[in-house]
Formats: structure tokens, C-alpha cells, sequence
């Protein structure tokens, strides 16, 4: 069984990057270098691209391709990057795993197909080793999404059965509230997870997560951190106060997301507070129009998100 080489191991906070878009919704691959930079100076060291964030599945697979090519050249290998590569087939998954390979890429994900699902974990595992043997020197995470991809096994179950024939099975972006199943994870040996719950992370690390994959870490990466950093020094109540500025961003988040047809294009609107504009998101999800951005803004501001330190501005 291959180990994940220790300079690998995913931990602390791993932004999900958004795709960023001009105003007619085309890729504008320009905006990935200055992103790039401000990531850095906010201290990322790993990010997660054409993810759930990153509108992955609203776009084509050349599109997918191109960013996933700029980010690995604009990085420098200064970040860990890691391709997910699931679409709707696994042919095509196979092609952006291999192509991710070439790349440069660090890692792969991939959730379950999403529309003719598998009915059992062997069938699930199948699937994963398909798009894993193609790109066999990167390290392969399963994307457990359950809440919207409708395929919810046991995911301790899942990764013993999985490690036995997928030699570069790394582990599991989790993105599940099922704190009971996850521990379970935790407990699978040289199994790396990494938590998706950003208005769950501090029950998900303290549960024994490694790390934390989250839209909301692209810009509000101080927040997180704090947390962390609470955690190891025990000074919990400290903790849950930066954990409920998160929950209550994300009850903003909910607000705004019912409006726009999806909480991604809600968190993508956070952006330029910090000096990024990444564009609209892509539909079917819709852009703010001016009064609801007006209002975005009050309401961001009634918060209190300005006065939390929430990142280091571009």
C-alpha cells in the first residue's frame, strides 16, 4: 500500500478557489495571478481547484483544463494544488485526471458519478479506481458531497475497503455533517481528511480532521486560523467565537444563495471586499443586480466582517 509522501499530507486551510469570470461570463484566466498572490500573502499553502467553488460542473472540460494550467504555472510550486476531475462520465474524468498528471498538478479528487449513482461501495470504489490507476504518481482524495450528489455510504467502510485496492487512495475531502462517520475516518490508517463544513470546521477538527477544504477560507483565512490556533492552546471559548462569526457569515451566505440560485454565487460576491473581483458566477446560478449588491454590502457590514480581521487585502 503506497503511503502519501509526507511533504503531501493536506492540513490546515485549503481554499476552494473560485472560477473567475469577465462580465459576459467567459473565463478570465488574468485574474488567477493577482488570486494567486493575494492566497500567498495570506498564508495558503495548498488550494482545491474546479471544485463545487469553483462552479467545476458549469464548466466544459477544455475550460477546466486551461485553469487548472494557469493556476500550476502562476503558482510556481508555491502551493500544493489539487485537481478535482469527476464530471458526469468516467471517461472524461479519466482524461482531466491524466491531464492533471501532466500538468503538474499535486493531487486529484472526485466525486461519485452524479446522475446513474452507484448502488453500493464496491461499485463506488470502482468507479474512484478507474480515474486513480489513470494518474497513479498523484495522490487521489474522494469528494463525499452527500447533500448533493445523493450518494451517502459509510464513508469508514468506504475507505478501508477502497485503500485495499486503490494503492494511491490519499483520503477524503468530507463534506458532510455526519461527525459520526468522519471520526471513523480519522481512525483508517495513513488515511488523510480534510473537513468541508466551514460552519461545522471547529466540531470537524476537533473530532480529529486534518485540515479544512472551504470556500469561505479564500476570504476570511484569519478567522480559521484564530480558530486553530485556539484550539491548540485550549482556549475554547475563544474558538466558538470565531466559529459563530462563520456561522453567521454563512447565514448571510443562505440569504443571498436562495436569491441567486446557489451559495456559491453568494460567497463569490465576498470577493472584491477584499480587492478581488472575480466576475459573476456562471448560470444557471445569477448575478447580484444593483440594489441586491447594495444590500449585499449593508448587510456584510451590519455583520461586523470589517471589523474581524477577516484577510489580508490585496
Amino acid at each position: 500500500m503506497a503511503k502519501i509522501p509526507e511533504d503531501f499530507w493536506l492540513e490546515g486551510l485549503v481554499p476552494a478557489v473560485f472560477t473567475p469570470f469577465d462580465r459576459s461570463g467567459e473565463l478570465d484566466l488574468f485574474k488567477i495571478e493577482p488570486y494567486c498572490a493575494y492566497l500567498l500573502k495570506n498564508n495558503i499553502k495548498a488550494i482545491y481547484v474546479n471544485g463545487t467553488t469553483g462552479e467545476g460542473k458549469s464548466l466544459t472540460k477544455d475550460e477546466r483544463k486551461k485553469i487548472l494550467e494557469k493556476w500550476i504555472q502562476v503558482s510556481e510550486g508555491r502551493l500544493k494544488i489539487v485537481a478535482h476531475v469527476g464530471v458526469l462520465n468516467v471517461r472524461e474524468s479519466k482524461e482531466l485526471a491524466k491531464h492533471a498528471e501532466e500538468s503538474g498538478a499535486d493531487a486529484i479528487a472526485s466525486l461519485p458519478p452524479l446522475f446513474f449513482k452507484p448502488q453500493c461501495i464496491d461499485t463506488l470504489i470502482e468507479h474512484c479506481k478507474a480515474i486513480a490507476d489513470v494518474a497513479p504518481h498523484l495522490p487521489f482524495y474522494y469528494y463525499h458531497l452527500p447533500i448533493m450528489t445523493g450518494v451517502d455510504f459509510n464513508m469508514e467502510n468506504f475507505l478501508r475497503e477502497a485503500k485495499k485496492s486503490i494503492p494511491n487512495l490519499a483520503g477524503i475531502k468530507f463534506s458532510s455533517k455526519d461527525l459520526v462517520d468522519m471520526i471513523g475516518c480519522v481512525f483508517q490508517d495513513n488515511m488523510n481528511v480534510v473537513f468541508g463544513c466551514d460552519e461545522q470546521l471547529l466540531a470537524g477538527l476537533v473530532t480529529g480532521a486534518h485540515g479544512a477544504v472551504g470556500s469561505t477560507h479564500n476570504f476570511m483565512p484569519k478567522v480559521f486560523e484564530r480558530m486553530m490556533e485556539n484550539i491548540k492552546t485550549g482556549e475554547m471559548q475563544k474558538a466558538r467565537e470565531e466559529q459563530l462569526r462563520v456561522q453567521k457569515l454563512c447565514r448571510l451566505m443562505y440569504k443571498y444563495g436562495s436569491i441567486l440560485g446557489g451559495n456559491v454565487a453568494a460567497l463569490k460576491y465576498f470577493m472584491p471586499l477584499v480587492g478581488l473581483d472575480l466576475g459573476p458566477p456562471r448560470e444557471p446560478m445569477k448575478a447580484m443586480n444593483e440594489n441586491e449588491a447594495r444590500q449585499f454590502k449593508k448587510d456584510v457590514e451590519d455583520l461586523g466582517f470589517f471589523t474581524w480581521d477577516p484577510a489580508t487585502i490585496v
